[in-house]
């Protein structure tokens, strides 16, 4: 008895910890400029399908990983895209894979995320966000406004994550139980 109410409890906690990961791989309509795109539980909004573009490309891009991704132009528009859990709350961003447009004449371009700066480059590269507690993050367009830049394996955790006195409280009552248990077994 001991041993399943232990392998449910660690089941309980590993459920709270799991991460979510957004590939786009079975996102459709692939190639089709949108203005939203709600997918794995994140919702991403920008581009206006006539000055920027955003839309899940069909994972032909050079810079790609062969698979579907994210890609967002501005041209220069000052356009920005922005992250969001499905149907509203807090989540944590740890981390996206980026790059910029294979055909971007500079090395790297410089994006912001909630105002703050990252450079990509040419290949796909993981950047850790550790963005905690978010309710949006913010993308925005090149700060040269030439191509574009490509998003892939968004790592995130959602609103289920619970804070530490949760975790001590839930562990408490875990102790107790297995108490209760063991006094059960001794009479």
């Amino acid at each position: 008895m001991k041993k399943i109410f232990l392998v449910l409890s660690i089941t309980l906690l590993a459920t709270f910890a799991g991460a979510t990961t957004v590939d786009f791989n079975s996102y459709s309509p692939l190639d089709t400029c949108m203005t939203s795109i709600s997918t794995g539980g994140l919702d991403f909004n920008g581009g206006d399908c006539i000055g920027s573009h955003m839309y899940v490309f069909d994972g032909s891009s050079p810079n790609g990983n062969g698979t579907p991704a994210l890609i967002f132009a501005g041209f220069g528009t000052g356009a920005s895209m922005t992250m969001s859990l499905t149907g509203g709350g807090a989540f944590t961003l740890n981390s996206v894979d980026m790059t910029i447009s294979w055909y971007d004449g500079n090395p790297s371009e410089t994006v912001l995320v909630n105002g703050n700066p990252i450079t990509l480059i040419q290949g796909l590269q993981t950047y850790n966000l550790n963005l905690v507690g978010v309710t949006s993050v913010t993308f925005s367009d090149l700060a040269s406004g030439t191509g574009y830049w490509l998003m892939d394996n968004v790592v995130y955790n959602g609103g289920t994550t619970p804070e530490p006195g949760t975790l001590a409280l839930l562990g408490s009552g875990v102790l107790a139980g297995l108490g209760v248990l063991r006094r059960k077994m001794l009479l």
